[in-house]
């Protein structure tokens, strides 16, 4: 039972994290840290414009931030709620046998959705 549970919620995870756009948002916070990092050392931008554009910079890469982190807490959230449902289900996610085939399942599931959604 523990497993067929476990393959629902691994299924349901991946869902949301594909459907979030998680990637984009990780790709996204990565670039504004780079326009950021290369603004500040840019001795041809004035000041006054490093004063303008690093909040804006900085306020959006909070906000993806955000996304993501409770993108993370709501996938952790399902767990716990399954656990209460379903006693026992959160040890048998954390264990080895647990990480190696929710890995396994997601990694398959993500392949097979990818090559059908194509």
């Amino acid at each position: 039972m523990n497993h067929i549970i476990l393959l629902v919620v691994c299924l349901l995870s991946v869902e949301i994290f594909i459907r979030s756009n998680y990637i984009f948002l990780l790709k996204s916070t990565i670039k504004l840290s780079k326009k950021a990092t290369s603004t500040i050392l840019n001795k041809n931008i004035s000041d006054h414009w490093k004063e303008n554009i690093i909040p804006k910079y900085s306020f959006q890469m909070m906000k993806y931030s955000l996304q993501m982190l409770l993108i993370i807490f709501f996938i952790m959230f399902i767990f716990v709620i399954t656990d209460n449902l379903y006693s026992g289900i959160l040890i048998f996610t954390l264990s080895w046998n647990g990480i190696i085939e929710s890995i396994l399942i997601a990694f398959i599931y993500a392949y097979i959705r990818k090559q059908i959604v194509k």
